[in-house]
């Protein structure tokens, strides 16, 4: 009864983990080598 649900959660914290691990530092580190290259200081 509740293995669907079971199912989605777990999906949903290693989605969520994966996310966060490698997408957002992945993507602050494309932001700042651009605003590093622009501002040229």
């Amino acid at each position: 009864m509740f293995e669907p649900v079971a199912i989605a959660i777990i999906f949903g914290l290693l989605f969520a983990t994966g996310l966060t691990l490698v997408f957002v530092p992945v993507l602050y580190a494309v932001f700042f080598r651009l605003n590093f290259k622009s501002s040229d200081v």
